[in-house]
């Protein structure tokens, strides 16, 4: 248990003195082509937990059921995001090595990453952007790149020392690519999946943009227009998902907006350089970080605008990120956009959080100090 003083009064006195913070709820709406895929998902998911009900295992099921919920939550930000759990850096950087193992071995790490059970070896939750080791042991990319970039080469799970590198490193897509190239060639074929890597292309040749990038790009225009005595206004975007920064820079790009990003894929040296050149350079008007990277001991005062672009299970976790611009040393009110689509997962998301404060609030009765702001 964490035990932390916020910034609310004291015996009547600030403990600190900062500007105001104001958090806003932006309500997105989905594009008709957006809304039909987010439909059929939501109904192929509440089909598939209805039949775990019927047959009485939904607590042996928790771990198919959760990566259900994660990709509806995916479907409200981008529509790339949910199709095999993307791990495209991962398919680039080991691609070559996969096609020259044996074919009994590419199968059995595919079906690692398609095993219900599959854990993420290092967080213990079930993996975001599932990727699979030479040794068998899954997890999320974010979690296993910041592994090697610690400069470790050895397989993080308990009592496995197996080498490891970015060339040893497997994502589903690489292994069904060298599947299906070995089975074509001896004949074999195999029924289409409504998310496949085809549809994927199909998408990403189009150009597609997101509504929540469309809401998000609108904010940042704005933002970027604006100044004071003190210098550009400058914001912070968080995702939980580096794979949706990376959909939003393709946007970027495009307006002409300069930023710096921050996640767990970059090694010490970098992340320092980013968080300078965002904090120094009038020019830079914009930090992409990933929630993971963002929460926990940096000063970006710099900031007076956030944008959150997914909600996260637990809303103290969100509010950590929050408090990288909302730290001593800011001189700006900031203003906090947190983009939800509506009449989707992300409204039960919003009333677990509310459920999730009320009820460490109650906890700690009416001392509030020590609850987290």
């Amino acid at each position: 248990m964490e035990l932390a003083r916020t910034k609310h009064p004291d015996h009547g006195q600030p403990i600190i003195n900062l500007p105001p913070k104001s958090i806003g709820l932006n309500k997105v709406e989905f594009s008709p082509e957006e809304q039909a895929f987010y439909v059929r998902l939501e109904e192929r998911s509440c089909q598939q937990f209805k039949e775990y009900a019927a047959a009485g295992t939904l607590k042996q099921s928790y771990a198919n059921i959760l990566p259900l919920l994660l990709r509806l939550r995916q479907a409200c930000d981008h529509l790339l995001l949910v199709p095999g759990y993307r791990s495209d850096t991962a398919g680039r950087d080991s691609f070559g090595i996969a096609r020259q193992l044996p074919w009994d071995l590419i199968v059995n790490l595919y079906h690692r990453l398609e095993g219900s059970s599959a854990i993420c070896g290092i967080c213990s939750d079930p993996p975001e952007d599932a990727v699979v080791i030479m040794c068998g042991h899954v997890f999320c990319y974010q979690c296993v790149h910041e592994h090697i970039s610690s400069d470790e080469t050895t397989c993080p799970s308990t009592g496995c020392r197996d080498s490891l590198s970015t060339n040893s490193i497997f994502s589903k897509s690489t292994l069904k690519a060298c599947i299906s190239g070995k089975a074509g060639s001896s004949g074999s074929s195999t029924s289409p999946d409504p998310f496949s890597d085809e549809q994927q292309a199909s998408i990403s040749n189009s150009g597609y943009i997101s509504s929540k990038i469309k809401t998000a790009i609108d904010i940042l225009i704005q933002v970027c227009g604006e100044s004071d005595n003190a210098g550009p206004f400058k914001a912070i975007v968080f995702s939980q998902w580096t794979s949706k920064l990376d959909l939003l820079e393709l946007s970027l790009n495009q307006h002409m907006i300069q930023y710096r990003r921050l996640d767990g894929t970059m090694r010490l040296v970098a992340r320092d350089r980013a968080v300078m050149d965002f904090n120094t350079d009038p020019e830079v008007r914009l930090m992409l970080m990933s929630l993971k990277a963002g929460n926990l001991g940096l000063n970006m005062a710099a900031a007076c605008h956030v944008i959150s672009l997914d909600l996260w299970w637990n809303p103290y976790a969100e509010d950590q990120a929050i408090d990288r611009a909302h730290c001593i040393g800011q001189t700006r009110p900031v203003t906090v956009s947190r983009l939800t689509v509506q009449d989707t997962v992300e409204d039960r998301i919003l009333a677990l959080q509310e459920e999730k404060r009320t009820m460490v609030s109650s906890a700690f009765g009416d001392d509030k100090r020590w609850v987290r702001n």
